[in-house]
């Protein structure tokens, strides 16, 4: 197929982009990184499917320039939705769309859902992770050791392998569609991975608790992501010898 892939040198797309180069797809890319491109404006070419991973992400950046997040995750998808409109699509959406009235971020993405398109999935991603997160990200500031609290809060954590495993059947299973989770259904406490930090308890901004709903992948690809946090955590112990209690 021919395939384009928005956001194509982000972290999820980056390395979506490598195990998909070199096969049998013609594979196109539209990114802002390259300084070249921009889906507000640059040409969209012909494709049989498109995966739209290009957003403005990140809640606490999302209060301090929501109209930037508007721009990117509402005007520039519904340029990319309306254009395709009898193409496949595959949309990333997000757990925060559970809590819409919590932050710009949220709003965005639960308002980007609503635009109709007859052929789409809307992916609801939960946190992904892997040692080279996106900067910024949790993981992120773990490896380079600049986390300085923790929090209360729960949360699902996806490793990319496993995301890109998921997207991967999608592109498979091009009947598939709809509004769905991809997470591991199952939650860590913050607090458990690095419990030498202080907490921070006044997040009013964020979802206390997410966990995927993991019965679509499963029933519709067979999907069930197979690595877990505390095996990454165990593999990569020597990160936390500076955050944990003895």
């Amino acid at each position: 197929m021919r395939i384009l892939i928005t956001g194509h040198m982000g972290f999820i797309g980056s390395r979506l982009w490598e195990r998909l180069e070199g096969g049998r797809h013609t594979l196109y890319g539209i990114d802002n990184k390259d300084g070249k491109n921009n889906i507000m404006w640059s040409p969209l070419p012909e494709v049989d499917l498109v995966i739209h991973l290009a957003a403005k992400a990140g809640v606490r950046e999302s209060i301090e320039n929501p109209k930037a997040y508007w721009e990117t995750n509402v005007e520039g998808s519904k340029r990319i939705i309306e254009h395709y409109k009898d193409t496949k699509i595959m949309a990333a959406s997000s757990s925060s769309v559970y809590a819409p009235h919590l932050n710009p971020y949220s709003a965005t993405k639960y308002i980007m859902e609503q635009i109709p398109h007859d052929n789409i999935c809307y992916m609801r991603f939960h946190t992904v992770y892997n040692e080279s997160a996106r900067t910024g990200m949790f993981f992120d500031k773990l490896f380079k050791g600049t986390v300085e609290y923790i929090t209360e809060h729960e949360r699902d954590f996806i490793h990319l392998e496993d995301m890109c495993d998921a997207l991967e059947l999608l592109i498979m299973n091009p009947e598939v569609k709809g509004t769905f989770d991809i997470g591991t259904g199952q939650t860590v406490k913050m607090s458990d991975i690095c419990p030498g930090l202080p907490i921070l308890k006044d997040t009013p901004r964020e979802r206390q608790k997410t966990c995927a709903d993991t019965f679509f992948m499963l029933y519709h690809c067979g999907w069930m992501a197979e690595r877990t946090v505390e095996e990454f955590l165990k593999e990569n112990s020597e990160v936390l010898r500076n955050y944990n209690n003895g």
